[in-house]
């Protein structure tokens, strides 16, 4: 069996065209709704699916346990929802719902969920108050014994200089974490500076945990937009970093350029193996963008990676813009397999689009024996 873990969406068709929820489910969090959207007979059970999966951004999954947890943000809260396939959620809840102000009142952004020593977390930027900008994004943290919560607000995740007195807390989104060798890691897309500036340039930061909620030590600048191919808008941005293992190797893969640009792409940084993942020496920067956009699909980015439920293939989904305009309002989302190659590197060659495709392997199997079962 091939070993992959991933610390990595939010599916959005099963995101945002599928999943309409009673007004007790939007209001209560936790409450789980089943879903019954698959096959109703044997011979609806179809060996391949169509990309796009529907309209979002930023998307979010992780496998555990042989389920797949996705997050994602739906007006003032998230939902999550759960399956053993890749192609269509099972069960989703109202697992949090924001609070009218306080840490993610406002402006929720690329929230991901973790499973971390027997609890669930979710990391999403948001904003206190809404102050005209989006220069108070900061990172907040959830906690909750289940997938589906309730959740628990722990608060503002210092990303700042000063983590001994916590003072100027800094700008900071897409945080994920890194467990390795006992450990726990932040990373996140940052500013250098307070919230006073504006469009300056996001770098990658790192830090060590103390717990899932509180940094330990002072953040360390990871990898910062200098190549060619990094930059070109009006402002130099790496963002949405997602953590990828495979066997003993351990990478970083970043989204770069403007998310709203047909130029968005994605970029890699690859652990040197036993090294510090806190000294930016350790990390080795690709030279070339590994995930890039072409004539018909425009731009592509906020990528996250898993395994098929039989874990024979992996599979990354990646959102794109459904047109060259627009903006952020019109992205979509897609998902395709993709392998590594010999010197240990994920390959994703280049996005396909829209149009059919196989299923990932393992979901046909599964649903059959759902039928043969009855």
């Amino acid at each position: 069996m091939k070993t992959l873990r991933i610390l990595t969406l939010a599916l959005p068709c099963i995101l945002t065209c599928a999943l309409t929820v009673s007004g007790q489910q939007r209001s209560q969090a936790g409450v789980v709704q089943e879903l019954h959207n698959g096959p109703k007979n044997i011979g609806e059970v179809s060996k391949t699916f169509n990309n796009p999966m529907g309209r979002g951004a930023d998307p979010f999954i992780i496998k555990h346990n042989g389920l797949y947890y996705r997050v994602w943000s739906n007006g003032r809260g998230f939902r999550v929802s759960e399956s053993r396939f890749l192609t269509r959620a099972e069960r989703i809840a109202q697992a949090w719902i924001a609070p009218k102000e306080g840490p993610g009142a406002h402006h929720l952004w690329a929230p991901e969920i973790h499973p971390i020593n027997g609890k669930w977390y979710i990391y999403a930027a948001g904003a206190d108050r809404n102050i005209g900008s989006y220069s108070n994004q900061r990172t907040f943290v959830l906690e909750a014994d289940s997938p589906f919560g309730p959740y628990e607000n722990k608060g503002v995740v210092y990303t700042g200089d000063d983590p001994t007195h916590e003072t100027e807390n800094r700008w900071a989104i897409d945080m994920t974490v890194l467990e390795l060798n006992g450990k726990l890691y932040g990373i996140w897309s940052g500013w250098e500076y307070g919230a006073d500036h504006h469009n300056v340039s996001q770098m990658l930061y790192i830090a060590e945990m103390e717990n899932p909620w509180t940094v330990k030590g002072t953040r360390v600048l990871l990898a910062k937009p200098e190549l060619k191919w990094e930059k070109g808008d009006h402002i130099q941005l790496l963002e949405g970093p997602q953590v990828l293992k495979h066997g003993k190797d351990v990478f970083i893969l970043y989204s770069t350029r403007g998310s709203w640009t047909i130029y968005y792409k994605m970029g890699q940084l690859r652990l040197k193996r036993g090294a510090d993942p806190l000294d930016p020496n350790s990390w080795v920067k690709s030279s070339q963008p590994v995930f890039k956009g072409t004539e018909t699909v425009y731009g592509v980015g906020h990528a996250s990676m898993t395994t098929s439920p039989d874990d024979k293939e992996y599979w990354i989904y990646y959102h794109s813009k459904g047109a060259k305009d627009g903006g952020w309002s019109n992205r979509i989302v897609f998902m395709q397999k993709f392998d590594f190659d010999k010197a240990g590197n994920p390959v994703f060659g280049e996005p396909k689009g829209r149009g059919p495709m196989l299923r990932p392997s393992g979901e046909y199997k599964i649903e059959l024996s759902d039928f043969k079962k009855q």
